[in-house]
């Protein structure tokens, strides 16, 4: 099982995700802001995050910033979540070429259980 970061500053949406994720036997932390998402991730060690792009005044990608510096070894098991349909092509280009995946909300549950599972996945050996 993973352990999980979901961080979101719409309570409804990450009480549902939090349940999801802790009923198929994850551990799961949550976050409604960037400064408390980096008290979890000096505290704890996580297998992946799932980061909402706009928490109030703040942007996911600052915590993105954050964990390239920090926590580089996460950075490839970021991935947004967004409902800002608004910013359309130009934010989805800008994710794109931080070469993040983003999931549109609402979304279906299970698309967090494909991402969870790759974080999770045995790497395949290689021969040296």
């Amino acid at each position: 099982m993973a352990t999980v970061l979901y961080v979101d500053d719409e309570d409804a949406i990450r009480r549902a995700v939090v349940t999801w994720l802790t009923r198929r036997g994850h551990i799961v932390h949550e976050a409604a802001c960037v400064a408390s998402a980096r008290q979890v991730l000096e505290s704890q060690t996580v297998d992946g995050a799932f980061v909402d792009l706009w928490l109030g005044d703040e942007s996911g990608l600052e915590l993105q910033d954050w964990i390239e510096e920090n926590r580089p070894d996460l950075s490839p098991n970021v991935v947004f979540v967004t409902g800002d349909v608004a910013a359309g092509e130009s934010t989805n280009h800008a994710l794109g070429v931080l070469g993040k995946p983003i999931l549109a909300k609402p979304f279906d549950l299970k698309e967090l259980d494909e991402f969870v599972r790759r974080w999770v996945s045995p790497r395949p050996k290689t021969d040296a």
